[in-house]
């Protein structure tokens, strides 16, 4: 949503779940075409008034001859062969563009992939049940039951869900006895566990497929599922990778968050601390011109067409879709502000499955199974200090942003005053340090470390 005008995002929202439904009669002829039966024929019943639709398909309502309330969800006619001519359109445009030195074949091609896997049902019910199993240790994670005697690549058929709510939806949430910070740590942890232990990524986690209800007595909440149309896998190297960096900005070490980003992001990783969270934009090598830029949601003019199409292929390598964890990880941080939690337990919860993320196998699968899934009382006070000073930092660091932006020729003074001040209190960041030797940079942490305690009146614990 940022950077959209708001009546775009209002309009657009509709085709989660309400976009215009196409005539019963044409997807009737979808499931003929598929089962050999009419809708009527192979369900004891069918609604033919559809209880949500989509960009790509709709659903119904149903029932088994055996009673089992069904979903069914149908594919709208001819999508297919509709997308095939936008692709085509597409690969004509990256023809054009690519002799001005940005090659969008690697995006385009992953783009079709995507899509062409969202529109095969089958592949969806096979990403459904790998989620259900990768969550099975989880009762309070529900991915709908999937029924393949009426599942085809055209129809999926699951086990209808009841009493579920938006995450956006705040006023019944509450009126179901649930608690906003529990729904929250509910969605940081599973999405944190499933990218950062399994690398099993959801593709598409936005409000229209992803639902909370109340469950037991008193009332906890169960996060469902719905849809798994899009996934993204990473290997085993790209996401321990992964968790080494979001520790390493965590805890600010600014020599291995250049390595992991430069390895990730190619020629823009100054900028990939940044997209993990706005949290920290103070661990990254970023000066006073990027920082500028991106406040306004701007390339930095020392950015050129190349580097965006040489990070692309960076993300893409190794057979990783890191773009499309980046995609995930922006959605999940949406659903969070739904529900009003905290950037900083976010954090806490990717620094949880981080940890566990580089534990051997074995190791990570026990600690999982028996639920043992929280940090020692002293590994959690170390990552909440580290992610104050951050959070601190970033405060400054806006305050630096705002009166330059604003202020010009007089907040230059006060803008190197909120400098000296941060790298006295926290440390000098890299873009600072970066024109400095390697030895001066290793004895700033030391020179200043009586400062940082004076300031904060604090004594920094070991990491």
């Amino acid at each position: 949503k940022r950077g959209i005008p708001e009546e775009y995002v209002r309009t657009l929202s509709v085709l989660t779940d309400q976009a215009p439904p196409k005539t019963f009669e044409e997807i009737d002829s979808v499931i003929k075409e598929e089962f050999g039966k009419s809708a009527e024929e192979l369900f004891l019943s069918f609604d033919k008034k559809p209880i949500a639709a989509a960009s790509l398909a709709q659903v119904h309502r149903a029932l088994l001859h055996n009673g089992t309330e069904v979903a069914v969800k149908v594919i709208y006619p001819s999508l297919r062969k509709e997308m095939a001519s936008d692709f085509s359109v597409l690969r004509t445009m990256g023809v054009q563009v690519k002799p001005g030195g940005l090659d969008l074949s690697v995006l385009i091609n992953d783009f079709e992939k995507a899509l062409r896997g969202e529109l095969d049902f089958e592949s969806e019910a096979t990403n459904s049940e790998k989620t259900a199993h990768v969550l099975a240790h989880m009762p309070q994670a529900k991915v709908p039951r999937v029924l393949w005697e009426f599942t085809s690549k055209s129809v999926l058929t699951m086990e209808f869900e009841r009493d579920l709510l938006r995450l956006n939806d705040e006023e019944g949430i509450l009126a179901a006895g649930l608690r906003l910070e529990d729904v929250g740590e509910l969605v940081a942890d599973t999405f944190s566990e499933m990218i950062l232990c399994h690398g099993h990524v959801h593709g598409d986690p936005h409000a229209g497929n992803i639902y909370v209800r109340a469950k037991g007595s008193p009332p906890r909440p169960e996060l469902v599922l719905l849809d798994h149309g899009l996934y993204h896998s990473i290997d085993d190297v790209s996401r321990e990778k992964l968790c080494r960096l979001f520790l390493a900005c965590i805890h600010r070490r600014t020599t291995q968050i250049q390595k992991i980003s430069e390895e990730i992001a190619g020629p823009l990783h100054r900028f990939l601390p940044l997209l993990l969270s706005p949290t920290f934009a103070i661990a990254t090598s970023m000066n006073a011109s990027d920082l500028i830029a991106a406040s306004k949601h701007e390339l930095p003019e020392s950015i050129s067409v190349q580097d965006v199409g040489k990070c692309i292929k960076a993300m893409h390598s190794h057979g990783s879709n890191m773009l499309g964890v980046l995609h995930s990880l922006g959605y999940t941080r949406g659903l969070l502000h739904a529900v009003k939690y905290p950037e900083r337990d976010r954090l806490c919860s990717i620094a949880k499955f981080s940890v566990l993320g580089l534990l051997k196998a074995e190791q990570r699968k026990s600690a999982l199974k028996a639920g043992l899934i929280t940090l020692p009382p002293e590994d959690k006070l170390r990552i909440r200090y580290a992610i104050l000073q951050v959070d601190i930092s970033k405060m400054i660091l806006t305050v630096m942003v705002w009166i330059f932006l604003h202020w010009r020729q007089a907040g230059a003074l006060v803008f190197s005053f909120f400098t000296f001040l941060t790298m006295l209190a926290f440390g000098y960041p890299r873009g600072v340090m970066s024109s400095q030797s390697s030895a001066g940079a290793g004895s700033s942490s030391g020179s200043v470390s009586w400062s940082r305690r004076w300031i904060l009146g604090l004594r920094r614990p070991r990491m």
